[in-house]
């Protein structure tokens, strides 16, 4: 987020550059790291937010709402990191438990009964 906020953008383009870049390198990493909801609110939403806000000039008190609205409701479109993370947990428990190796189905449940499955 640092190496965005010092390049010479306009501050929808840090945004944009922001949807595209940091959740693609984000992905994988909440797919298979062992990472508490909990952790990614306190951290790296509350970082999200601070730049989104400093980019986008938005006073202490303004609210955030309309940058998670979709394009086509005047919004931005903005996903924090806490809603990807919940996606990326989601599909890797779908594809561990319908995947046609027994192994894997295995895995699932043997995961499933020490953390919750979002599905």
């Amino acid at each position: 987020m640092s190496d965005i906020d010092l390049k010479p953008l306009h501050p929808k383009n840090k945004v944009l550059l922001y949807n595209r870049y940091v959740f693609s390198k984000l992905s994988w990493l909440f797919t298979v790291a062992d990472l508490s909801k909990t952790w990614i609110c306190e951290n790296l939403d509350s970082l999200v937010f601070r730049y989104i806000c400093k980019w986008l000039e938005l006073p202490v008190c303004g609210t955030l709402s309309n940058l998670f609205l979709p394009c086509n409701k005047f919004g931005l479109n903005v996903c924090p990191p806490s809603v990807k993370f919940i996606q990326c947990q989601t599909v890797l428990c779908k594809v561990l438990m319908s995947s046609p190796n027994l192994d894997i189905k295995d895995l699932w449940s043997s995961t499933t009964s020490q953390k919750k499955c979002p599905i």
